[in-house]
């Protein structure tokens, strides 16, 4: 138990903007994370806003929340609203070494690809599985974690999906931390696609914030976004 708990403490040092499987909050503990992004899809302009909370159930169990929506106000054809519920278990904890699973329900749109026909979209509910691990500690006196996990998400016959996430996170200095994920996204009806995404933050006192940028390096789509991310956690 306190192996588990001082990973938590120091995955939440650090940058904290994984949203990985093998990490859990305290019994009673919380994590809120509030997104704002400018995004620009083939050319076009919108905006995407996503709210992101975690609550410790218990010590080894964690419950997961998260709402998104995307918004163009010039090709209302790529708007998106999709929200998340999942449950996240820590299976052990081994000198920094963790493993999780996570499983749950979304519901929503996504857009997965386009052909000839025009745009391809996934709508309605759907199921996601998620096992991962990672690596949490101090490096150079300062806290830093490494996480990669693979999810499978199921959304109907066509729409089903498997997700890599691979990312770290670092503290430069007792203030200033930085963070980078990347995913590889496949599915039945869409190209592969790759994403990365670097944040560079600030810790304050009662809530972390940071700027980021997101781009999508391979697939369907041309994709990338500003960000701006605030985060609080107990």
């Amino acid at each position: 138990m306190r192996g588990i708990i001082s990973v938590i403490t120091v995955g939440a040092t650090a940058s904290g903007i994984a949203e990985a499987a093998p990490w859990v909050q305290e019994d009673g503990g919380w994590y809120a994370r509030g997104l704002v992004a400018r995004d620009s899809l083939n050319g076009v302009e919108g905006w995407r806003a996503d709210l992101y909370g975690e609550y410790g159930l218990t010590s080894k169990t964690t419950l997961t929340l998260k709402n998104e929506a995307v918004k163009y106000a010039d090709a209302p054809a790529f708007d998106q609203e999709n929200w998340r519920l999942t449950a996240r278990r820590t299976f052990g904890s081994y000198k920094g070494w963790t493993a999780g699973a996570e499983v749950g329900v979304f519901h929503g749109a996504t857009l997965n690809g386009s052909a000839a026909s025009g745009l391809i979209f996934c709508e309605g509910a759907g199921f996601e599985t998620r096992l991962g691990g990672g690596w949490s500690g101090y490096y150079r006196e300062k806290a830093f974690y490494i996480f990669s996990d693979v999810a499978h998400l199921s959304q109907g016959d066509q729409c089903g999906r498997t997700r890599i996430e691979m990312g770290y996170g670092q503290d430069l200095t007792d203030r200033i931390f930085i963070g980078q994920q990347i995913w590889f996204e496949e599915s039945k009806i869409s190209d592969r696609s790759v994403k990365t995404e670097t944040q560079l933050g600030v810790h304050f006192r009662s809530f972390d914030l940071s700027l980021g940028y997101r781009e999508e390096i391979g697939g369907a789509f041309n994709e990338n976004a500003v960000l701006v991310a605030v985060v609080m956690k107990r």
